[in-house]
């Protein structure tokens, strides 16, 4: 069972008992627990904290750190322990509220960078940050093959001066958030175009814990991807026009390189983090009362059908007990109006013969078997219900 814990409750809970005993009641292990608190930025005690507060030693407790710029506010603990996404299944009966937001997007953009720090640039991939490590490794696996066959489609993809800066520009975004939100990966993106063939480009993925967004690189003379624009420079890009905080750019620059603006790309980057949770939570919260009003419709259709088919189920039941009704007081009509009927015919001046006395005999017989009269009252009475 996934308990929804919120980070200030997480951090009273781990600061108010021993990891064994938390893990115990959550339902988890105490390493997973270490690794909530790691991605949600909760400080935990360190080891020996519990001795020695046992020992009577004071000691103190480190602050709940502001959340960090896109990062959600609440822990999910047990269950899969996988990322959820909306739409769900909706329960009217849950409370839905908009989403608070407390802090300050600058103050914890400022936060963040403190811990960050400046970012420098990467001088080369001798030791590349293990945001590549996948994409590397399939092109060396590619160069090898290359050097191996010389054939053409071996190549690898990236051995460029323009992609190795790419990768560069990359490797130092990457290498500076993993302290914060761990790891981010760079991977090509392929785009098929026609007279071109496959075009492979590198692209950034940065993960801010409940935001995810895409770094691109777009070069002069490069072939312009769908949402883009040429350049005259090389030009680093996140987001698209459709999305409601739009595109940010940044470009090389006389005297000033994108190398040298990194600090104030990463400065960007968490501020758009922030901006697009919020943006996120608003958007969901919409959504989910779009959705809920819909729910409600639909009930209330559902409530209208059905009051409709009882309402036709009571008409049919009281047609039917009318058919019923009328259909006795014929039956008890035409016995009356046989046996008057015999009666008459016994005036008649011919009576008496014995064909007469059969056939009024069996006439009587009939009127008998019709008359309700000659019934048990529930068969008389059908399916009249006095609950109706």
């Amino acid at each position: 069972m996934t308990k929804t814990l919120t980070r200030a409750e997480l951090y009273e809970l781990v600061w108010t008992h021993p990891r064994t005993a938390l893990a115990k009641e959550l339902g988890v292990s105490d390493v997973a627990i270490g690794k909530h608190c790691t991605r949600a930025h909760v400080p935990a005690p360190p080891p020996g904290y519990w001795a020695r507060l046992s020992a009577g030693k004071v000691q103190h407790r480190v602050s709940l750190p502001i959340r960090l710029p896109g990062q959600a506010d609440t822990v999910e603990i047990g269950g899969d322990n996988q990322r959820r996404y909306w739409p769900g299944k909706e329960d009217l009966d849950e409370p839905l509220t908009a989403a608070v937001f407390v802090e300050d997007t600058e103050q914890q953009v400022s936060a963040a960078m403190k811990t960050i720090g400046r970012v420098v640039a990467t001088r080369d991939l001798k030791l590349p940050d293990e945001s590549q490590s996948r994409l590397l490794a399939a092109e060396a696996r590619r160069r090898a093959k290359y050097q191996t066959h010389d054939w053409g489609w071996y190549k690898p993809y990236f051995d460029g001066p323009v992609q190795q800066r790419q990768l560069r520009i990359f490797n130092s975004l990457a290498r500076a958030l993993r302290p914060l939100y761990g790891r981010q990966e760079v991977c090509s993106e392929d785009v098929w175009v026609q007279g071109q063939g496959t075009l492979h480009f590198l692209m950034l993925r940065l993960d801010f814990g409940a935001v995810a967004m895409e770094l691109r690189f777009q070069e002069p003379g490069e072939h312009v991807r769908e949402g883009t624009k040429s350049v005259a420079t090389t030009t680093l890009r996140v987001g698209s026009e459709g999305e409601q905080i739009g595109v940010r750019e940044w470009s090389d620059k006389d005297g000033r390189k994108l190398e040298e603006q990194l600090t104030d790309v990463m400065t960007e980057l968490l501020r758009r983090a922030e901006l697009s949770l919020r943006a996120q939570e608003v958007w969901v919260f919409e959504q989910r009362k779009e959705r809920r009003r819909e729910l409600l419709e639909q009930m209330e259709a559902r409530r209208l059908e059905e009051e409709k088919k009882r309402l036709a189920a009571i008409e049919a039941k009281k047609a039917k007990v009318r058919d019923e009704v009328m259909e006795v007081a014929r039956r008890r009509r035409v016995a009356e109006d046989i046996r008057a009927t015999v009666a008459a015919l016994r005036e008649h001046p011919e009576a008496g013969s014995a064909k007469f006395e059969a056939w009024s005999a069996h006439a009587l017989e009939v009127a008998e078997s019709m008359d309700p009269m000659n019934s048990a009252l529930d068969k008389i009475l059908g399916s009249f219900d006095v609950a109706r």
